[in-house]
């Protein structure tokens, strides 16, 4: 039995009372259940589902099947019979109605959107994603930059302040002539749903939408990225973007009082807070290599051991290991460091000394180690203490025969 679709004739209505006509128990213990008329969109389209509750158990996900609409609901055949939920039972169904109202907002926002891409810029809408925080649609051309995307932007707000009329059109499949098609639609059976913005935009679409641009209104492109062979373009209308924009003033706001700073001046201190870091890192990092400088130093005194000797030594972490090893290096040793609880060793050769991948690589890699290098640098992550001991071991073996 088909399921009649009153979110089309009626898209603000909240409730409604219908007869369930049946019931299957899906394979996860979850339900579905069908309704002779149902307020809930299933998802296609690009656009989500709708959700809500029925009699009372909320829906998990809504589904079009055939003709019907399934309505998943997480509650087993007992706990929906508890709630009444049976064949030929009259149900209430609630839908989330602040939901339906942004996905409408959002989707109709697409149509607009591509609608003034195609005629400012040539450009397809391949396809459309509806998501949770924000949306976006693909196009056939390259990504275009931030001018261009605030032209968009403004000529698409100026249609939603003009407060176009969006009408529903149905006309058989066969004959989709009749309208001036942005796209030509892919349905071959039933019914064709026509979606009319005041003359500027038609597409067949079996989506919910608003009644007139004016709910549309603020609308922003929040980035252009490429994608593909063409980009991709995100976006928020209506509502979604009125919070997107209290967000964004709310980030700036708590940034600024951060940086000490008013909001216009934020951007500012924030390439001075980033020029200071980089120049406390660079600090730090001369630091540690004259920490590592003097410990490779009294590892490797003046009048000390051979030097073809190797220098075995211990840091604690890899950054220390690996500026210690290298220390080594530049006063002509060859450095096996261990670098502690980061289970990784890291092995230093001076310039024109042996090759230490070919030396300690094969070694590494028989106590499970996994890494690499070349002639005068390697280094090795072990999966535990013991895999980095056997390493360890093995290369003082070495470095004594």
């Amino acid at each position: 039995m088909a399921t009649i679709r009153r979110y089309y004739e009626h898209p603000a209505i909240a409730e409604l009372d219908s007869v369930v006509t049946g019931i299957s128990e899906r394979a996860d213990g979850s339900c579905a259940v069908t309704l002779s008329e149902t307020v809930f969109y299933p998802e296609g389209g690009g656009q989500p589902c709708d959700l809500g509750t029925l009699a009372g158990l909320p829906i998990e996900a809504v589904l079009e099947e055939g003709d019907e609409v399934a309505h998943i609901l997480s509650a087993g055949p007992a706990a929906l019979a508890a709630a009444g939920v049976s064949p030929a039972a009259t149900v209430r169904s609630i839908v989330d109605l602040g939901r339906r109202t942004d996905h409408s907002e959002q989707h109709s926002a697409q149509h607009l959107l591509s609608s003034v891409l195609l005629r400012a810029m040539g450009a397809r809408t391949l396809s459309f994603h509806l998501g949770e925080r924000y949306s976006f649609i693909d196009l056939d051309i390259a990504p275009f930059g931030r001018d261009d995307a605030d032209a968009i932007e403004d000529e698409v707000t100026r249609v939603a302040l003009d407060d176009y009329r969006v009408t529903t059109h149905l006309c058989p499949p066969e004959d989709p002539a009749s309208f001036p098609l942005r796209k030509e639609p892919s349905v071959e059976a039933g019914v064709l749903r026509v979606i009319e913005i005041d003359g500027i935009e038609y597409s067949a679409c079996c989506g919910t939408h608003v009644a007139s641009t004016s709910a549309l209104e603020p609308f922003r492109i929040l980035k252009v990225e490429k994608y593909k062979g063409g980009c991709r373009v995100y976006f928020v209308a209506g509502g979604r973007a009125r919070a997107d924009y209290r967000r964004v003033a709310g980030i700036a706001a708590r940034a600024a009082a951060a940086a000490g700073c008013a909001d216009d001046e934020l951007e500012a201190a924030v390439r001075s807070n980033r020029e200071r870091q980089k120049e406390l890192e660079r600090s730090l990092a001369a630091a540690l290599d004259e920490v590592a400088a003097a410990r490779a130093e009294a590892l490797d005194p003046p009048g000390g051991a051979s030097r073809d000797a190797t220098v075995f030594a211990a840091a604690d972490g890899y950054d220390a290991g690996n500026r210690l090893a290298r220390a080594l290096a530049r006063r002509g040793r060859v450095a096996v460091v261990d670098c502690g609880d980061d289970l990784k060793a890291v092995v230093c050769s001076p310039s024109g000394g042996p090759a230490v991948d070919a030396a300690y690589g094969p070694a590494a890699m028989a106590a499970g180690g996994k890494g690499g290098g070349g002639k005068a640098y390697f280094q090795a992550a072990f999966p535990d203490r013991e895999a980095l001991d056997a390493f360890l071991a093995a290369a003082r073996g070495a470095s004594a025969s």
